[in-house]
């Protein structure tokens, strides 16, 4: 009997999780093509504004598996998808943060790498401070883009707090 609940709840465990990162990674030829063009053509630039504003060239990953929202292909390109929501709040907060001598060293010898991403089921609707990880030197971003874009001062308000609390 124990062998056989056992069973149902990993093959429950089994199919469910599969399903619920699939619904989200369901894009279409159209969303893989505007986020390439996205990661092509805008990004090195916005890379850049981030790695100046933190003092350094830290590592930066765009998870753009995770940022292509099906359906929305058309708006990637829009200030309001990524750079608005996610990139300006963090170029402000490195940019407090790195404001004398004392911040830009403490980034320098502590943030390894930030990476920007979106997982569905556990990015915050308006508490940004939930969606963000600073462990290990690795910034994580994990707000949705598209969302909220003109929340600008709370967004730098997390990142500067989480940024701090570990510098």
């Amino acid at each position: 009997m124990f062998v056989r609940i056992a069973t149902l709840f990993l093959t429950a465990a089994l199919t469910t999780q599969p399903i619920a990162a699939f619904a989200q990674s369901e894009t279409g030829l159209a969303e893989r093509r505007a986020i390439s063009a996205y990661q092509k053509d805008k990004w090195p630039a916005i890379e850049k504004d981030i790695q100046t504003a933190a003092g350094f060239p830290v590592p930066i990953e765009l998870d753009i598996k995770s940022l292509a929202l099906p359906g929305y292909a058309d708006s990637y390109s829009s200030d309001d998808y990524i750079l608005k929501p996610i990139v300006k709040p963090l170029i402000k907060a490195l940019g407090v943060v790195a404001a004398d001598d004392l911040g830009r060293q403490a980034l320098k010898e502590k943030l390894k790498g930030i990476r920007i991403t979106f997982d569905e089921a556990t990015a915050p609707s308006s508490n940004y401070s939930s969606g963000l990880t600073f462990d290990n030197g690795l910034l994580v971003v994990n707000w949705k883009p598209f969302s909220n874009a003109d929340e600008f001062d709370p967004r730098v308000e997390a990142l500067t707090k989480a940024l701090e609390s570990k510098l």
